[in-house]
């Protein structure tokens, strides 16, 4: 049994770690406050984007006079899946859970049920590019210590070089790896095609009441000058879901680690009080024997 010194030394060692844990789940609360804050406001952004997207598109579809643009074409137009590019969005740092974990794991199922040819990784956080450096990935670009202020050079830089892979046949695709950010305990790792896009309408969301707008000069314009921007916009969304999913899972994490040594301190601290008292108790044993004696 560890003596007494031994166990006075590791609760110290526990309880300096305790206040690192508390610490850092401090710091990434304040951080997860800021990258909600962002995320919340570009969301309905996305959203109304999206929504004008679809209704310039179904305007074009139904007027066979208007000729779909190069952007157009390049972004709305599927084809065969053979070369696709993909975008991989992990953390700089560990101790966040499970966080990049998960996304490597998903990333790899992706890569093992996709048929396509994958050109081109792009990585974005030092984890995924140590991870992909291990595997020998094709990688394309690397993005490392970003923070928010650098996320629109990321999303303009790997938007435009796509788009132009994409309109010479270079790629027929383009998705993203990341974690979708739930709440502050719950992310979900999610792939997203970010184009050729998804943005035809099922049937239950119809909204109710569509107003046929007035689009200057035409459709077709304002679809060539939207397009790039919501790619943009979709891209800038999915690393700010990334974002506050990191920081999420590191203060989940931070403050399980910060419980847990504080049960490892109430169990130390338990076991020196039992020590002590055997200790004590032997000794009022030996001096009541040796008066007996």
């Amino acid at each position: 049994m560890a003596g007494l010194q031994d166990i006075r030394r590791r609760i110290r060692s526990v309880k300096n770690t305790q206040q690192v844990t508390k610490a850092m789940k401090m710091i990434s609360a304040v951080k997860l406050r800021k990258s909600q804050e962002r995320l919340v406001a570009l969301r309905p952004y996305a959203g109304k984007m999206l929504a004008v997207v679809r209704r310039v598109v179904g305007r074009i579809k139904v007027n066979p006079e208007i000729v779909p643009g190069p952007a157009a074409q390049a972004f709305l137009t599927p084809r065969e899946e053979r070369r696709i590019r993909v975008v991989l969005v992990a953390s700089d740092k560990g101790l966040c859970g499970g966080f990049n974990a998960n996304i490597f794991k998903t990333f790899q199922t992706f890569l093992n049920e996709t048929s396509a040819e994958v050109v081109q990784v792009d990585l974005v956080g030092k984890r995924a590019v140590d991870w992909a450096r291990k595997r020998k990935l094709p990688m394309g670009r690397a993005y490392m210590n970003l923070n928010m202020a650098g996320f629109q050079h990321v999303v303009t830089e790997i938007s435009e070089e796509a788009a132009a892979q994409y309109r010479d046949e270079g790629i027929d695709a383009l998705y993203v790896v990341y974690n979708y950010f739930n709440s502050p305990v719950a992310q979900t790792p999610t792939v997203f095609r970010l184009f050729p896009m998804e943005v035809e309408r099922r049937a239950d969301e119809r909204e109710p009441f569509e107003v046929a707008h007035l689009l200057e000069p035409d459709p077709n314009a304002v679809l060539e000058t939207l397009l790039p921007r919501f790619v943009e916009t979709e891209l800038l969304q999915t690393l700010l879901e990334s974002a506050a999913s990191e920081h999420g899972a590191r203060m989940a994490a931070m403050d399980k680690a910060s419980n847990n040594a504080g049960e490892m301190i109430a169990k130390l601290t338990l076991t020196m009080n039992k020590i002590r008292q055997a200790s004590i108790t032997n000794q009022i044993i030996e001096i009541v024997s040796g008066a007996n004696a």
